[in-house]
């Protein structure tokens, strides 16, 4: 497969990425050798390519330390996947149990730091006290040695062994939806249980996001295994169809984040 076709079939707005990519899935078959990406990539990237490996000819790998991991590191290689991917477990510890910082003050405390967001994995908060980040190794030193707070409070950063450590999982509310159709505002009217009025209005406003980029199509076909985040009401994930109704409506399984 050629990179014009390559970039073409990944879809992606930012096609230097992905060209980036194609480079590297050259660079190991033409070597033989173990190619790992040094960033992470959303599943509307790594899940795609991962699906074309029999075209690629080499087999293509996927890995963001936590189970269900959104954002993942990708090897290629000709041999088992060996895991050896360059990424660290980071964890933050807040200093002051008065501050609750939710996500979005981790994240901005880390972005803050001149680092772009690729660099970063997944990030799992536990009671709001600590945080665990997996984070491209060639910047983890880097990040341990100048992160020293969220917001007004102090914390401390350190890398975990992988080996020992004992890996937190995220915390899922699973539920089942029934919906007439995969339309984005007919998803986001189930899913934030509002009329299909205001699901509609939340769209054209830029408020969701499916597979982590803004659409404003309220009659935009997704996916079934993909990840919605709607302003104010949270972030979901659709877990594939699970049969259908007896009027003909669609049964999903749905993991929403907490």
């Amino acid at each position: 497969m050629d990179k014009n076709s390559f970039i073409k079939r990944v879809d992606f707005n930012d096609e230097s990425i992905i060209s980036n990519i194609y480079n590297k899935i050259k660079l190991a078959k033409k070597t033989g050798i173990d190619v790992y990406t040094n960033e992470f990539y959303t599943p509307n990237i790594w899940n795609k390519i991962e699906n074309m490996q029999s075209e690629l000819g080499i087999n293509v790998y996927s890995y963001g330390i936590f189970e269900d991991a959104e954002r993942r590191m990708l090897l290629f290689s000709f041999y088992e996947d060996i895991k050896n991917y360059p990424l660290d477990l980071l964890r933050i510890q807040l200093n002051s149990k008065f501050s609750k910082p939710c996500h979005r003050d981790f994240l901005g405390a880390l972005m803050s730091l001149g680092i772009k967001r690729q660099k970063f994995g997944d990030l799992i908060l536990k009671k709001n006290e600590e945080c665990y980040l997996a984070c491209s190794s060639d910047i983890s030193e880097y990040v341990t040695s100048n992160f020293t707070s969220v917001g007004k409070a102090n914390c401390s950063l350190d890398i975990l062994d992988l080996g020992i450590a004992k890996i937190p999982n995220y915390n899922f509310n699973t539920l089942s939806l029934n919906v007439s159709s995969m339309r984005i505002d007919c998803i986001v009217s189930s899913l934030c249980n509002i009329s299909r009025s205001k699901g509609e209005a939340l769209v054209k406003k830029g408020k969701v996001q499916v597979d982590y980029f803004e659409t404003l199509r309220k009659d935009k076909i997704i996916e079934d295994t993909s990840t919605v985040i709607v302003q104010g009401y949270g972030k979901f994930k659709l877990a594939g169809k699970i049969g259908n109704t007896g009027k003909g409506r669609i049964k999903l399984l749905i993991k929403k984040f907490s």
